[in-house]
């Protein structure tokens, strides 16, 4: 996945059927289309769905969007246990207002929800930190630990939607193959403000010392 750095969304990300195939009748059954978009330290998810049967949640406790049709969000925090993931489940009531819980909390002291919305009946936005995924840069570094030269970063991120059609979940579709966990993570590259792509870091490139005389051919073989 990309969130681009620019005013417009970057296209979309790849999907599959992760889980429930055999319930699964085709993108009007249940579909899904991820896109991104980096705004300074902020990262906005765009989240378009479809879906023949909606089914809203009844409120806005766990039990309650886990029975609706929802959408999962995981990620793995910096510097946390690698076997664990931040689990954020979202859905609608019947009358349109989002609604939000923690599957998973966040080891942070702060567990205030991200700011959310539905801007169409198919679509829904949800603000999120970057430092909430990437590690803070460190001060004096020219050379950054990763692939990604800061402001550009890379973060372990799923996006799951969970169809219901009123029987209890019965098909997974996310931008993982296999059905989500702790365990298995799509890579979510965000390029720094301003720009389209991220920034390799200089890490990544393998210097070759030459001399003066130094000719191509040598470089390649």
């Amino acid at each position: 996945m990309l969130a681009s750095g620019t005013q417009e969304p970057a296209p979309p990300a790849p999907v599959w059927v992760s889980w429930g195939k055999k319930n699964w009748s085709g993108d009007a059954d249940a579909g899904l289309k991820v896109q991104w978009l980096r705004k300074g330290a902020t990262v906005t998810l765009i989240a378009t769905l479809h879906d023949d049967q909606p089914v809203p949640a009844a409120d806005a406790s766990a039990k309650a969007i886990l029975a609706a049709d929802h959408l999962e969000l995981w990620w793995r925090e910096p510097n946390a246990d690698s076997s664990r993931a931040v689990q954020l489940g979202v859905a609608r009531t019947a009358d349109g207002k989002p609604v939000a819980t923690w599957f998973q909390p966040p080891g942070r002291k702060d567990k205030a929800l991200p700011t959310l919305r539905w801007t169409a009946p198919d679509r829904f936005e949800v603000d999120l930190p970057v430092s909430w995924m990437v590690p803070k840069p460190r001060e004096g570094v020219t050379v950054h630990d990763g692939d990604m030269e800061p402001p550009s970063a890379l973060a372990a991120f799923s996006v799951v939607f969970s169809d219901s059609d009123g029987k209890g979940q019965e098909t997974l579709v996310s931008t993982t193959e296999k059905r989500p966990s702790a365990g298995s993570f799509s890579s979510l590259y965000l390029a720094e403000p301003g720009s389209r792509y991220p920034r390799l870091s200089k890490g990544v490139f393998s210097w070759v010392t030459i001399q003066q005389g130094t000719t191509l051919r040598e470089l390649v073989f």
